[in-house]
């Protein structure tokens, strides 16, 4: 991975990032964001930019995280189809835990609480087509993995049991714009020079 690319790859992700807080704020409609005065609007975009930018520099860390426990998971099960099969059984169970550990038996059913994690299985599987059809067939459980169980790590501060829109959405956007702009880049990033 040549520094330049590397600069390039962190540069546009931070650039989404700050994108995606800019669109959270103005979709959340926020007091801040449009408080009637010039000098509100202005605070409350700066501020907007500030959380895009600083949950892009999350999306990045994860990203390095994952590619470190993605090469350190296929030298410990010594075979891709061990680990493709650990991958899709963590999908799942993310899955379910996405569900389960915010159910709150007074606000509903447990369909309320599925319509997040359908929305992001969604995205992954999207962003996994994209992603085959840009590389390879191989590539798309490692994607679906990198988009959904990735992502909702990377989203624990914004999912909450009392269901802030507001705090999950000005995490999601942002870490969306960044996962899903980083996965289809990274083959390009990480592409050997012929010679």
């Amino acid at each position: 991975m040549s520094v330049r690319k590397f600069g390039w790859m962190f540069w546009t992700t931070l650039l989404l990032g700050g994108i995606g807080g800019l669109l959270s704020g103005v979709l959340l409609g926020r007091e801040e964001l449009f408080g009637g005065s010039l000098s509100n609007f202005f605070m409350g975009s700066f501020m907007s930019l500030l959380i895009g930018l600083t949950v892009s520099i999350v999306a990045q860390m994860g990203l390095f995280a994952y590619m470190t426990f993605n090469y350190m998971a296929l030298s410990i099960f010594k075979s891709a189809s061990l680990w493709k099969n650990v991958q899709i059984f963590l999908i799942l169970f993310t899955f379910f835990d996405m569900v389960y550990l915010r159910i709150d038996g007074a606000r509903g059913s447990v369909l309320l609480y599925m319509i997040e994690p359908l929305l992001l299985l969604l995205i992954a599987l999207v962003t996994a087509y994209a992603k085959v059809k840009l590389t390879n067939p191989k590539a798309w459980v490692p994607t679906v993995f990198f988009i959904f169980v990735v992502t909702a790590i990377e989203w624990i501060p914004g999912l909450t049991k009392d269901d802030n829109f507001g705090s999950m959405l000005m995490m999601i956007m942002p870490l969306l714009f960044c996962n899903v702009w980083q996965v289809l880049q990274l083959h390009r990033i990480t592409a050997k020079k012929e010679s």
